[in-house]
């Protein structure tokens, strides 16, 4: 049995078309849309079918797959983004592959992107195994379409600390460390420039997610009881609130 949760902000738009593509693959009760504290997108949702939650307050993308991960009762989950960036037949394809793993990630083969998104991409990637030495093998932490094993992701559930753009490393890397099975597969992926919320806050998102990486190495470190302290939080509260505005 299989669960489907997409992250949702301000999806009203696109959320209806994906979820009708979906259903001529998936049943509707089984696709969990988590609405970042948005009325207007779990309402579009709802009607469609789909089973809602709307967070009490702003989450994150990564916030809201952790919700996601905790209703979601599937023996596999997959994660997706509003946008559906993959084919719903390429989707069901790949649900035959993650019986002989654990979590099953995938390397975009993008249509086309701009320049400064695949620099940055590159960029960013580089920081990450700066950052996390073990994780050299992977050539894609960011593709919103993950396939994940539910008794593993019970393992790491509280591991899961960050809310944001960095929730992919986060969870590949709690997989990675305990040596559970990780397959990496190659996909074509649409992406749609115009409504993308990476690119109309760049800035935001670039500072978020270094913020992010260092935060998620010292939760990894001698210094993790750092980020329990009050001057921590409180900053760290200020600076979310600064740049999610």
């Amino acid at each position: 049995m299989y669960s489907i949760v997409v992250p949702a902000y301000k999806e009203q738009g696109r959320i209806g078309k994906t979820l009708e593509e979906l259903s001529h693959y998936f049943e509707l009760n089984k696709i969990l849309v988590i609405c970042d504290n948005d009325v207007e997108t779990c309402n579009v949702a709802r009607e469609k079918g789909a089973t809602i939650y709307n967070t009490p307050q702003r989450l994150g993308k990564g916030g809201s797959l952790k919700e996601g991960l905790k209703m979601a009762d599937g023996q596999v989950i997959i994660f997706l983004d509003a946008d559906l960036p993959v084919s719903p037949d390429k989707i069901s394809e790949f649900l035959t592959i993650v019986k002989d793993y654990d979590l099953v990630i995938f390397k975009r083969r993008f249509s086309e992107l701009p320049l400064l998104r695949k620099l940055l991409h590159e960029a960013f990637k580089f920081v990450v195994k700066l950052f996390f030495p073990s994780l050299i093998g992977v050539k894609d932490f960011q593709a919103g379409f993950k396939i994940i094993k539910r008794d593993k992701v019970n393992e790491v559930i509280n591991e899961l600390i960050i809310n944001d753009f960095l929730f992919d490393v986060n969870l590949i890397y709690a997989f990675k460390r305990r040596g559970f099975k990780i397959k990496e597969i190659p996909v074509e992926w649409k992406h749609e420039e115009k409504d993308s919320k990476i690119s109309s806050s760049l800035l935001k998102i670039i500072l978020l997610m270094f913020l992010s990486v260092i935060k998620l190495r010292v939760y990894y470190s001698p210094f993790k009881p750092l980020l329990r302290t009050k001057l921590y939080l409180k900053a760290e509260s200020a600076i979310l609130n600064k740049l999610r505005s």
